[in-house]
């Protein structure tokens, strides 16, 4: 793989941005962020969801100011596509049974090996349904909640069939409005940030998706100029400081309050119906992108003058 590190620098700011990897197997999603961050020089990078070495598929990387957005991402559910070996012959007819039984809330032990603490958890199964069956090998595809082990999932159904199981093979499709449609592998982003060196940004501007792009399914509300700045010094979101909103969010609802030119302010929950806002403070951030901007006419420090003046009184013995 080539290497283009200092990309990032190169272009004179950071990137900030989702990059969908295609993960192959072998390689842990931390050692993908490694090589990410090597390929872009960018040092902010993070994933969304960790898949174990031997699992495939979409592992979103966060870049720059993106990484602040992970935890928001996790909010969002992931599909996977699972090839599991049943210990015994079971009828069809009870399998689907038994993905009824898992639809819904279900409990979760984490497994032994997992970087989080092993208690019972909650977790919402969406969907589960049968894709093709080969004897005691069946292909399911699931829509799960962030969190939800998929191994641990195909030993309880083996428990509930009462034949025993265990996940033979597992590719996540997508995490939350990114697919593997969208996926691209290292190489590819290698090669873009190759060209990127060179002058070209065409194939950057395809690898990297742009922060908005994480709430495509969520509403969002798009504000004045004027209440940007105010936003970053941390004033409130009123009505008078907001042009329209994008869907109907109601109190609760997870909003993006972004820009005219689709730049993300930050997140929050609505705190009134969208159609009454009046002069409540509208959403409750949790979580602002946007930074004060620099009073004009500040020049920042010299800092190559500074280090002359340090080196001139060391050699006068001060």
């Amino acid at each position: 793989m080539r290497s283009s590190q200092g990309s990032a620098r190169a272009t004179g700011a950071e990137l900030n941005g989702f990059i969908v990897i295609d993960k192959p197997k072998g390689p842990t999603s931390h050692q993908v962020d490694y090589w990410i961050r090597t390929i872009t020089g960018t040092e902010r990078v993070g994933h969304v969801g960790t898949l174990d070495p031997q699992v495939t598929g979409v592992l979103v990387v966060a870049l720059g100011d993106a990484t602040k957005l992970i935890e928001v991402a996790h909010e969002q559910s992931k599909e996977y596509v699972c090839v599991m070996l049943l210990h015994r012959d079971v009828p069809t007819e009870r399998l689907q049974q038994v993905f009824q039984e898992f639809t819904g809330d279900i409990y979760q032990l984490p497994p032994v090996k997992s970087a989080v603490s092993r208690s019972i958890r909650v977790r919402r199964i969406h969907s589960l349904s049968l894709v093709e069956r080969d004897g005691r090998y069946v292909m399911f595809r699931v829509v799960c909640e962030s969190g939800t082990y998929i191994r641990t999932l195909c030993v309880d159904m083996g428990y509930a069939l009462g034949t025993g199981a265990q996940m033979v093979e597992l590719r996540r499709v997508r995490t939350g409005p990114f697919t593997e449609k969208e996926a691209v592998t290292l190489q590819q982003v290698s090669d873009a940030f190759a060209l990127l060196k060179a002058g070209d940004a065409r194939l950057v501007k395809s690898v990297v998706k742009p922060m908005v792009s994480l709430f495509s399914d969520v509403p969002k509300v798009v504000v004045k100029k004027s209440a940007v700045e105010n936003i970053a010094h941390g004033s409130d979101l009123y009505a008078g400081g907001i042009k329209h909103i994008i869907g109907h969010p109601g109190p609760g609802d997870r909003v993006c309050v972004i820009t005219d030119d689709n730049q993300v302010v930050g997140t929050g929950k609505m705190l009134v119906p969208h159609d009454s806002m009046d002069s409540l403070k509208v959403v409750d951030f949790d979580r602002v992108l946007v930074k004060p901007r620099e009073p004009a006419g500040r020049k920042k420090p010299d800092v190559r003058k500074e280090r002359k003046v340090v080196r001139g009184q060391a050699r006068r013995g001060h």
